[in-house]
């Protein structure tokens, strides 16, 4: 076998033909890589009308023509020559790009790699002008027929590469990367029409100057068709519009989330990462968002020369645009007010009434007791509820579990986060859909000691009261201790903690940051003990609470920093300090919980992003039951 290093050999100049080849292996991967060069170009040339057409999924033919300025004949006889470009004049030009190209090296690398043919026409010529290539080796100019602006086609991609022409995939897979391509320039382009064509079919067709949410709309209908949100923030540097779908619409990539940095579709880790630590409290583990976000920096802060294929860019100011894009969504997210709705993922078959099992139980002696007892604690409930909400709540009713201890709070500040929505909304809005359940319910109840049914006048609503309730606390945590220290009790014997080294070595340094979360601790000996909590907390083991905060922390890593500490913290805090799943509650209790559910942003999902509530509509539940 002949070895791989063979010494050193003389430096020569590679030929043309050979040298374009190697740089269409950057360029042009397949042929959606084509479609996207020559489109990018027919937008910098002005065009409002752009027509794609497919043969085999390019791979046998790709047109794109459009209607821009054109080229005259000297520009055209320039126009197969690499790294000629009318985007760039000067050095400086590089770091203040305006257009989708700038290299000169997209047609250059195609032609070399097929047989292509641009025809162009500008509005000053009396007639079209065509130029052919085959391989890398152009023809002459000729005059012919053709209408104003430009049409390139290209024949047979990779014909004279054969081994590169083995590597694409089917033309199902092939056009789906060119639909893919395709979707985001008209998505980022929308006062331009496009039309895609794949053989006799049309795949995609948008009009020009349309507004951008509905031209995201008409692209992706699959993704808005539960509605549309909508999140616009400027600051000094950065700009962006988002959009993005409601938290209940998700996927299990990151194929749903788009970014255009200044109208290029791009690839940054950091920039995606914003909007996926936004949205972490809202998806399930494993599920990623749906978003199209638009970011707009000055030109000469963006560097767009960092990959051939211009999918990666370097931003002056990187932490500036992640923070915008976290915080702008996380702010959209947390005010939606979006209420998941619990759609039956089929219904049952209808059997035959004599393969009905009998049910057993349902009318014996201890159910009926049962039932004189619930009915009279259902009488008792009433009057609380009544007392609570009003007279006019005629059909509430509400089963009142055992319990013993009340649903803790933190007070709340000067002005509510409901009452300060309320005064800033829009005349003429509705509140957000999942406020008001106490005003509409018609009945309420707790099931398996677990979940709240609170009954609506067009169906249900299902809660998990552990996770909505430490959805509440971790807000409260969140946006109100700093400003408000939560109430503590002391304890009337002192509980000592049993620590590890290294969690006895945090609750040192950060006794304050655990004083400020309301927890205080005494030195003990060689180690600490709890003789404060704060009211909030419903667990009657704080000692072991804290102790369970300060070891995870501790064998985490975590909370090097008074900072991470309190991160931590919140999210830790909120967690143990709420109401667990096992936990019976009484009906003023549960009362207190979910009018202090309506003094926050949002309850539809706890801090982990798993759901807290779901809607059941009756209308669901009548075709879960055949009834419609």
């Amino acid at each position: 076998m002949q070895p791989y290093y063979r010494g050193m050999a003389r430096i020569r100049l590679l030929p043309p033909e050979l040298a374009n080849k190697i740089a269409a292996g950057e360029v042009v991967e397949r042929p959606s890589s084509v479609v996207k060069e020559l489109v990018e170009n027919a937008l910098d040339a002005g065009a409002s009308r752009i027509d794609v057409a497919l043969v085999d999924a390019g791979k046998t033919l790709i047109r794109v023509a459009d209607d821009g300025c054109g080229m005259d004949a000297q520009d055209l006889a320039l126009a197969f020559e690499a790294h000629a470009t009318s985007k760039l004049e000067h050095e400086q030009d590089l770091f203040n790009v305006l257009t989708c190209g700038f290299r000169g090296e997209a047609l250059a690398s195609i032609q070399s790699v097929s047989r292509a043919s641009i025809t162009t026409r500008t509005r000053a010529a009396p007639a079209a002008l065509c130029l052919e290539s085959a391989g890398g080796r152009a023809g002459e100019i000729r005059e012919c027929a053709g209408g104003f602006g430009t049409v390139v086609e290209v024949r047979d991609l990779f014909f004279n590469v054969p081994a590169r022409r083995r590597w694409l995939k089917g033309d199902s897979t092939e056009f789906s990367h060119v639909v893919e391509w395709l979707t985001a320039l008209a998505a980022a382009n929308p006062e331009v029409g496009f039309t895609l064509r794949h053989g006799e079919r049309k795949a995609l067709e948008v009009p020009p100057n349309q507004a951008q949410p509905e031209r995201l709309s008409a692209l992706f209908a699959d993704r808005f068709t539960d509605g549309m949100l909508e999140a616009h923030e400027h600051e000094t540097y950065a700009r962006l519009d988002a959009y993005l779908s409601p938290p209940t619409v998700h996927r299990p990539n990151s194929k749903g989330l788009l970014l255009f940095v200044n109208r290029r579709l791009v690839k940054d880790r950091s920039l995606v990462q914003a909007a996926l630590l936004a949205y972490r409290e809202f998806l399930p583990p494993g599920r990623y968002p749906v978003a199209v976000l638009f970011v707009h920096v000055p030109t000469d802060s963006v560097d767009v020369n960092v990959h051939p294929a211009k999918t990666e860019v370097r931003l002056l100011e990187q932490n500036r645009v992640f923070s915008l894009i976290k915080a702008a969504l996380t702010e959209k997210l947390l005010r939606s007010g979006v209420l998941p709705s619990l759609k039956p993922a089929f219904a049952p078959q209808a059997r035959p009434d004599s393969e009905f099992e009998p049910t057993h139980g349902l009318f014996d002696d201890e159910a009926q007791a049962r039932a004189r007892a619930a009915e009279h604690r259902w009488t008792e409930a009433r009057s609380v509820l009544e007392a609570a909400i009003g007279p006019s709540v005629s059909r509430l009713e509400l089963r009142p579990p055992r319990v013993e201890h009340d649903v803790p709070r933190l007070e709340p500040g000067p002005q509510s986060s409901a009452q300060t929505d309320t005064q800033h909304r829009t005349p003429g809005t509705e509140p957000p859909p999942d406020t008001g359940l106490l005003h509409n319910a018609r009945g309420l109840f707790q099931v398996a000691d677990t979940f709240l049914v609170v009954e609506t006048p067009d169906g249900m609503v299902i809660i998990d009261q552990h996770a909505y309730h430490e959805r509440i606390l971790y807000w409260q945590l969140e946006h109100r201790i700093s400003s408000q220290a939560p109430e503590r009790q002391r304890l009337l014997v002192p509980a000592p903690l049993t620590l590890s080294v290294g969690a006895r070595a945090l609750a040192a340094a950060h006794r304050d940051a655990l004083r400020e979360f309301g927890f205080e601790l005494a030195e003990s000996g060689d180690g600490f003990a709890l003789t404060a909590v704060p009211k909030y907390s419903v667990s009657g083991r704080h000692g072991e609470v804290v102790q369970e905060i300060l070891e995870e922390l501790a064998g985490g890593g975590t909370a090097a920093t008074p900072e991470a500490l309190r991160k931590s913290m919140v999210e830790m805090v909120a967690c143990k300090a709420a109401i667990k799943a096992g936990d019976t509650l009484e009906p003023r209790h549960i009362l207190d919980l979910l009018k202090l559910g309506e003094t926050v942003p949002h309850t539809f999902s706890c801090p982990h992003g798993r759901p807290t509530t779901y809607r059941l509509s009756f209308h669901d539940l009548e075709k879960l039951f055949h009834r419609r």
